[in-house]
C-alpha cells in the first residue's frame, strides 16, 4: 500500500509541476509572441486540452488517494461488530495459544490491552490522528494465526525421519556439529 501512495504522490507532483502558473503563463506568452492567429489559436487549444487532461488525472489521483484512505479506515459499525463479536473469539484464540505455551498471564495482558483500544470512540479518535488499525492489529493478528496454524500442522513422516537421521549424523561428527553451530550463529559456543 505504501508503494501505491508513493506512486500517487509522484504522479501528483508531476501534474503540479506541469501546471504551475508560471509554466502555463510562459507557454501562453510564447504562443502570443509568434503573432500568427491560426497557430496561436491551435496552441491555446492545445494548452486547454492539456489542462483538461491534467484535471482528469488530478481527479483520478484524488479518487485513488481517497480509496487508499477509506480502505484503511474502519467504520463505527465495523468497530462495534469487532468489539462485540471478534474480541471474544480473539480472547479464546489467544488463551488457547497461551495455554499451550504456558503464558496465560501474558495472554490476559494482551486481551486487556486490546479491549479498550477497540472502543468506537478510541478507534475514531486514533484514526483521525492517522493510526492504521488494520496494519497495527490486523497484520500481527494474521501472523499470530498463521504461526498457530503452522504449529499444529503434522510434519510429514518421511521428512521427520530425514531430520532424525541428519541430527544423528551431525551429533556423531564433531566437525559437522561445529559447522552447524557456525551456520546457526552459535560460533562454536
Amino acid at each position: 500500500m505504501d508503494q501505491q501512495l508513493d506512486g500517487l504522490t509522484v504522479q501528483l507532483a508531476e501534474v503540479a509541476i506541469r501546471n504551475t502558473a508560471g509554466s502555463i503563463s510562459d507557454r501562453i506568452r510564447s504562443v502570443k509572441a509568434r503573432k500568427r492567429d491560426a497557430e496561436t489559436i491551435a496552441e491555446l487549444e492545445g494548452i486547454i486540452d492539456d489542462l483538461v487532461s491534467d484535471k482528469s488525472e488530478l481527479l483520478r489521483i484524488a479518487r485513488a488517494y481517497e480509496e487508499e484512505f477509506v480502505a484503511q479506515r474502519i467504520s463505527p459499525g465495523d468497530i462495534a461488530y469487532i468489539s462485540n463479536n471478534i474480541v471474544p473469539q480473539l480472547q479464546g484464540l489467544i488463551e488457547s495459544a497461551a495455554a499451550n505455551n504456558g503464558q496465560g498471564a501474558v495472554a490476559q495482558d494482551v486481551i486487556d490491552l486490546i479491549r479498550p483500544v477497540l472502543s468506537v470512540e478510541t478507534v475514531t479518535v486514533l484514526q483521525l490522528l492517522g493510526f492504521n488499525f488494520k496494519k497495527a492489529i490486523g497484520e500481527p493478528l494474521t501472523e499470530l494465526v498463521g504461526k498457530l496454524i503452522l504449529s499444529r500442522l503434522q510434519v510429514d513422516p518421511t521428512l521427520q525421519l530425514e531430520i532424525q537421521r541428519l541430527t544423528l549424523s551431525i551429533s556423531q561428527d564433531p566437525d559437522a556439529y561445529a559447522r552447524l553451530l557456525v551456520i546457526v550463529g552459535k560460533n562454536g559456543e
